[in-house]
């Protein structure tokens, strides 16, 4: 048998108060629920807990007294867990534990994070990168509160929230034959030596892309990072696809290179947050709105190639 928190409650009532009738009108219940978790209590423990005097009230026996102690102590420690979770729920305090699989996520997380941190000197922040999968796996097995992530296949474990659809684009150095137009077309992008993503899910739509044309591929080179793949562009090795964007900010190679749309393609990622399902701390909402206004914002814009238009 076990004794719930209410029928502790009662009994917590009983033995305060001395009396029956005086713990029913503290706890505003029949008197008989407060007999009834007497009974239940001195069942469960196996001793009895009081004496019960007619007119004169219950008196708590010895071992009534240590069991008395222990349910204080207990329901104490209850009500103090549930007073944490409260202040952890609404203030905005604590850390935040955010996974991400966006190359792009560095272009905006940190500046965000400090706007929190200005106003709110007592957050931390714990930013992991990972691979969209194992970031998943993570804000399932709460490691983090929220996560940054390519949203493909739709998981109903997981709470989404779109931020910004990044239309795929070509990637080729400035002084490329194709960076003097203003798009370029998948037939002229398959006919140069080509440099793939190979992160989980990018290989797969990139490829998706080029191969719709029919023509044979010439990959010279591969990579896992999104800057490695920027470089190898800069350094003329090939040309690539990729989907969001830095800003305009020289690559680690230090040559200068060229985004342009793909005309005719409707082919993107959506870059989304994702949560468990479930009440948000108040932490993790506000950091989550800065996300979706920054991407709705101008500074968000420039994170991503707009389609080309059809002519």
């Amino acid at each position: 048998m076990t004794l719930s928190l209410r029928a502790m409650r009662y009994v917590q009532a009983a033995m305060q108060h001395g009396s029956i009738t005086g713990a029913a009108e503290a706890t505003h219940v029949t008197p008989s629920a407060i007999a009834a978790a007497l009974d239940q209590a001195e069942a469960t423990f196996g001793m009895a807990l009081v004496t019960r005097a007619r007119a004169k009230g219950v008196f708590p026996t010895a071992a009534g007294r240590d069991v008395g102690r222990r349910i204080d102590d207990l329901l104490e420690r209850y009500d103090t867990l549930l007073t944490s979770i409260s202040d952890l729920q609404s203030n905005l305090s604590g850390n935040l534990a955010i996974g991400y699989n966006a190359p792009i996520a560095p272009a905006f997380l940190p500046a965000l994070a400090a706007q929190v941190l200005m106003a709110n000197p007592s957050v931390a922040f714990t930013f992991t990168e990972g691979d969209n999968n194992s970031i998943q796996k993570g804000l399932l097995d709460g490691q983090f509160d929220m996560i940054l992530f390519v949203e493909e296949l739709p998981n109903p474990q997981i709470e989404t929230q779109p931020l910004i659809f990044a239309p795929t684009y070509c990637l080729c150095p400035a002084d490329h034959v194709l960076a003097q137009h203003d798009t370029v077309r998948v037939p002229q992008i398959v006919s140069e030596p080509l440099i793939l993503l190979d992160r989980p899910a990018a290989r797969g739509y990139y490829l998706e892309v080029l191969e719709q044309v029919g023509q044979d591929l010439r990959v010279v080179a591969t990579a896992n990072s999104t800057e490695m793949v920027r470089s190898l562009v800069a350094s003329k090795v090939g040309i690539s696809l990729l989907s969001m964007k830095p800003r305009d900010v020289p690559t680690y190679a230090g040559n200068d290179i060229r985004c342009l749309p793909i005309a005719g393609s409707t082919s993107g990622v959506t870059l989304s947050l994702g949560f468990a399902p479930g009440p948000k701390r108040r932490l993790v909402q506000l950091f989550a709105d800065s996300c979706v206004a920054f991407c709705e914002g101008s500074m968000g814009a420039d994170l991503v190639v707009p389609k080309s238009r059809a002519r």
